[in-house]
């Protein structure tokens, strides 16, 4: 009966999720993950302590610790995840426009980060989300597509935010591009729901092709981090 209790239990907050728990608790994503993973170590710990005839509360403490490193790293592949989403259905939302074809993908960047378990002073490195671009011709502007894709970009910027503290999109061009279309090089901020700030910055840079503008998405910066 004792395994089968566990057994439940293990399978209901797996079905739960970090979903469930940020909505509950109402901390952000990267913490809700962590704690995700802990509980499912602890229980998992505990379960396998039961069948070995080891002590269950040991377990479950060394099981919260390995699921709290686990709750980590999945927050940061979570985090890739969505930034590589969001770049293809920009990517797809301008595929109507006849200059779809000129769209391009930029590469998805990452950063090494560590998480440290407090309990046993260890430090693991993963590799987190950092930057995300998408180049678009500027002639798609003002149109529903260009709309839609700036749109996808955005979202990401603002959960990002809310998971990092802050996030950027730089919106570049060539100077030339600039002052052609008459955009003002200029730095502006705003807040998410939650109160996040997104930074929205208007650049000029050479090494943009001519005729496109990059939108790039970028996090805020993850310091170390301590799980346990």
């Amino acid at each position: 009966m004792k395994l089968l209790t566990l057994s439940v239990a293990t399978l209901a907050i797996t079905l739960t999720g970090c979903a469930d728990i940020q909505k509950q608790t109402g901390v952000d994503g990267k913490s809700a993950a962590a704690a995700g993973g802990a509980a499912i170590g602890c229980i998992g710990g505990a379960l396998l302590a039961k069948i070995s005839g080891q002590n269950a509360a040991g377990a479950c403490i060394a099981g919260a610790v390995v699921g709290g490193l686990i709750g980590f790293e999945k927050a940061r592949q979570d985090e890739i995840t969505a930034a590589s989403k969001a770049q293809q259905d920009a990517i797809a939302a301008l595929a109507p426009l006849s200059v779809g074809r000129q769209v391009k993908a930029g590469e998805i960047k990452t950063v090494e980060v560590t998480a440290t378990d407090k309990t046993k002073n260890e430090t693991k490195k993963y590799q987190a989300f950092d930057s995300v671009s998408v180049d678009i011709p500027i002639s798609a502007k003002g149109t529903p597509e260009y709309d839609a894709a700036i749109s996808k970009l955005k979202t990401l910027a603002e959960k990002v935010a809310d998971e990092r503290g802050s996030s950027k999109i730089d919106i570049a061009m060539t100077a030339a591009d600039a002052k052609a279309n008459k955009v003002t090089l200029e730095t502006a901020s705003a807040k998410t729901a939650k109160g996040n700030t997104v930074t929205v910055s208007k650049v000029a840079d050479n090494t943009v092709q001519k005729g496109i503008e990059r939108v790039t998405v970028r996090a805020g910066k993850l310091e170390q981090t301590v799980v346990s």
